[in-house]
């Protein structure tokens, strides 16, 4: 860690996290492939982090602690780009649902029943955004 993130938001540690949990999902069926590549440069650029950092959390991702979001909608839309991140390959290995589970628990969910992944999964292949899904299936 360096003496900049001693000094980091709480904001910013939460999307450096998130964005922890995005490489661990990738990982989880093996090697990042080209469209989880694709995927995680996304989401890191829409959480503000420079290439530099997302090249850091992507190769040492084990080593940055959790810090789960605050509310149910930041919770909720962490768990979409997470299945989204699961199934940018086509589909859900069982190795990535058992990460995706332990993920959920560690940003608050107490297991993966509270998330309800086929419907999200079938927005996701409507070819619905984040913020329609989370119309859809939060309000």
């Amino acid at each position: 860690m360096n003496l900049s993130e001693l000094f980091e938001s709480g904001e910013r540690k939460k999307d450096r996290c998130h964005f922890r949990n995005m490489v661990i999902i990738a990982r989880a069926d093996g090697a990042i492939n080209p469209n989880e590549k694709t995927l995680l440069d996304k989401i890191g650029a829409k959480l503000n982090l420079t290439p530099e950092q997302i090249h850091d959390i992507a190769k040492n991702a084990k080593s940055f602690n959790t810090t789960a979001p605050y509310g149910r909608e930041e919770r909720f839309e962490q768990m979409i780009n997470l299945v989204q991140m699961a199934q940018v390959d086509g589909s859900i290995s069982d190795d990535e649902m058992q990460t995706l589970e332990r993920v959920a628990v560690g940003i608050g969910y107490r297991n993966l029943d509270e998330v309800d992944i086929e419907s999200i999964l079938a927005l996701i292949s409507r070819g619905e955004s984040t913020e329609g899904i989370m119309d859809e299936l939060l309000y």
